[in-house]
């Protein structure tokens, strides 16, 4: 980043954004393998603090803006306009998880939308939410949805070698929605996109 701020030629601008995103892909690599490590060991924890919701997604959709740019993909946010945004709950692991299927959403989808859809109802003293990531992306065939969620699973071997990625994004959302009293759901169609739930 320190080297792609000074004056480079277009040669050496190319060499230095090309180590930062090997430098990022590395970091999100290790970390993921980190958290696994962390859920596999029984030591994730999930805090208990307040945060705002809205600024939550917020903050993934200014996060992921230029990846879509760079693809030519709108990013879309909705909310559910009578629902409570200030919560209580882990707002970082959250983010973790949000930005992860927005990622995989943009990363499979080469024309049309992601959308972060914010969705819930009030239970008294708790807001159950529903938090939906769709694309218009190339989907996932139906006898391959039930293994997405397993570690180190794509839906096939020619997805990671495409796409990349470490194949542990999706099962560590899952563990730490499953830490949080939720779940994580998927609909897809092959060709037509997917609707992470």
């Amino acid at each position: 980043e320190l080297l792609a701020n000074t004056q480079l030629d277009s040669r050496q601008k190319i060499y230095a954004d090309t180590i930062h995103k090997s430098g990022s892909a590395l970091l999100t690599i290790i970390n993921d393998i980190l958290d696994f490590s962390k859920i596999e060991a029984g030591k994730l924890e999930l805090e208990k603090a307040p945060f705002d919701l809205r600024a939550c997604v917020e903050d993934v959709a200014t996060l992921m803006t230029a990846r879509a740019a760079e693809k030519n993909i709108d990013l879309v946010t909705r909310f559910q306009p009578d629902l409570p945004m200030s919560l209580i709950g882990d707002g970082g692991r959250l983010r973790q998880v949000i930005t992860n299927l927005v990622g995989n959403g943009i990363k499979f989808t080469e024309s049309g939308y992601v959308m972060i859809a914010v969705s819930g109802e009030v239970c008294g003293e708790h807001v159950r939410m529903q938090i939906d990531v769709k694309d218009t992306g190339i989907g996932v065939e139906e006898a391959k949805l039930a293994k997405i969620f397993n570690a180190f699973d794509q839906a096939d071997s020619s997805t990671t070698r495409k796409f990349g990625g470490t194949g542990l994004g999706l099962s560590i959302s899952k563990h730490i929605l499953e830490a949080m009293g939720g779940e994580i759901r998927v609909q897809s169609t092959l060709g037509a996109g997917s609707t992470f739930s």
